[in-house]
């Protein structure tokens, strides 16, 4: 079993740890908010604040520090920051290797090009050698984050390294859950698909409901026959390998077809628009060989034999 510190410890942090520690595990948890560290002393857990680690040895260290957008919509990254550079003044005095991971939803590029040169300047210590790195992004909902975390759907885990990413596996290995191992760039660009995929399609029945609600049509049956009956239900590769427009003789039909439809009465369809335009610009860029589906066969666009 290991011991584990867990940084940050809202919800996410708070259902980390605790699950963590239903596996066995020892686990501590660290706050700046003093509010937070009493109720989980309370609860008889282990609860620091980040300056009273100088007694604490840990083999692991997880980072769920919130990450809030900026007013410009931008990823506000000062309270990661902040917490890493108090980490690497700590592990600059753990004798043995020690194992980092990220769990804050933080954008591509953020844990190798900003996080990782901060552990090692201050820290003095050299990642994949001295201490391991990882980004493991959470998939956990808020009203059920802590039974999300003991029953995931999946685990993501971006690794530095394979050492780093083995450690990691292995905690998670009492999970059940099918595992992905990939670099750091694909582990935290995964939450934001993750979640942006979430937004889009109910974005995409908000826009079927205000076409129905403009009709006089119930869409309420109709959404949910095409979550059943759409291949993307019962069949979850189906449009997500990228690089190829959509073809065929009824998608590009159907998807048309509905947005005239729509615009003859008067309803403006941006999304639908979108997913037209997007298409669109695969197209032009398959008919010039830069996306895999380089060639089309009748209404069918067909995989270049490179792929």
């Amino acid at each position: 079993m290991a011991k584990i510190m867990i940084v940050g410890s809202g919800v996410v942090g708070q259902a980390t740890g605790k699950g963590l520690i239903s596996k066995g595990h020892e686990v501590v948890f660290v706050d700046t908010n003093l509010e937070i560290i009493w109720m989980l002393s309370q609860e008889g857990l282990e609860a620091r604040l980040p300056n009273e680690l100088d007694d604490v040895c840990a083999d692991i260290s997880m980072f769920c520090v919130s990450t809030p957008p900026r007013d410009d919509g931008s990823v506000n990254l000062d309270y990661i920051i902040a917490a890493i550079a108090n980490h690497g003044k700590w592990l600059k005095y753990q004798g043995d290797w020690h194992l980092v991971v990220v769990r804050s939803t933080v954008p591509p590029g953020t844990t190798r090009g900003v996080l990782l040169p901060l552990l090692e300047k201050i820290s003095g210590m050299v990642a994949g050698r001295d201490f391991g790195l990882c980004m493991q992004p959470e998939f956990l909902r808020a009203k059920s984050s802590e039974e999300d975390f003991l029953h995931p759907w999946v685990t993501v885990i971006g690794q530095l390294d394979a050492r780093s990413g083995d450690v990691l596996a292995d905690i998670y290995a009492d999970f059940g859950s099918t595992v992905f191992r990939v670099d750091l760039e694909e582990a935290e660009l995964a939450k934001y698909i993750h979640n942006t995929f979430n937004a889009t399609k109910i974005s995409f029945a908000n826009e079927i409901w205000l076409l129905g609600r403009a009709l006089g049509i119930n869409t309420k049956l109709a959404l949910e026959v095409a979550s059943h009956s759409a291949e993307g239900y019962w069949n979850p590769q189906y449009g997500t390998i990228g690089g190829q427009p959509y073809g065929g003789s009824c998608l590009p039909k159907d998807t048309e077809g509905l947005k005239a439809f729509a615009e003859e009465k008067g309803i403006i369809m941006p999304l639908l628009s979108a997913v037209i335009s997007v298409n669109s610009q695969m197209e032009e860029l398959a008919k010039q060989g830069i996306v895999p589906a380089a060639t089309i066969i009748g209404h069918k666009w067909q995989p270049s034999p490179n792929t």
